[in-house]
């Protein structure tokens, strides 16, 4: 395969065909598009030049002999966590009592609002299964197998034993009853 079929890949892609058979072609495209971005963060952390390039060498040479030990979904948001902890494990080996504050203090607002936002995710949840129970049964069978249960309208059909037109009366009039439940009780509690 030519480097310009490689470019074309995925991050994931890439760092699969570096896990699997030690694709040195692989490799070399994910360095070249993350050096700057894993340099970047190495300067930020470590203030330095010569010890971020040091560091960013150490970084992907892990990568590079380690990266079948771990299961990487998205590889932008692991790469940088490698990079950051990497930092972070440099500045504690140079002065283990150095409070490193500003950093973690961004991970905590972060995970603040990723926290406020699941709750109201979930609110949102409990408030859907509340108007599901508020449908008529032909309405919450019908929209649970179709929706919850990913059936189709036929398999919906003979679960239920309602007619394919009932199915999709049922399916479209339980919707526009959810939505508008759902808009009165989140209008209610704002």
């Amino acid at each position: 395969m030519l480097n310009n079929n490689y470019r074309n890949l995925s991050d994931e892609d890439l760092l699969h065909r570096i896990a699997i058979k030690q694709d040195q072609e692989a490799f070399g495209v994910l360095y070249q598009r993350y050096l700057h971005l894993a340099l970047g963060v190495c300067i930020k952390y470590l203030k330095s030049p010569d010890l971020a390039k040091d560091a960013v060498q150490v970084i992907f040479v892990r990568i590079w002999t380690d990266v079948h030990q771990h299961q990487v979904r998205k590889f932008k948001p692991w790469f940088y966590q490698v990079v950051k902890n990497h930092c972070l494990m440099e500045l504690r080996k140079k002065d283990p009592n150095q409070k490193i504050v500003a950093d973690w203090d961004m991970d905590i607002m972060e995970s603040e609002e990723t926290l406020h936002h699941k709750l109201n995710e979930e609110h949102l949840i409990l408030t859907l299964h509340l108007c599901l129970k508020a449908l008529n049964n032909e309405q919450k069978q019908c929209i649970e197998h179709f929706y919850l249960n990913q059936k189709s309208y036929n398999e919906t059909a003979i679960l239920t034993g309602f007619s394919d037109k009932k199915v999709k009366t049922n399916i479209q009039n339980g919707r526009r009853n959810l939505k508008n439940c759902l808009k009165q009780k989140i209008t209610n509690q704002a």
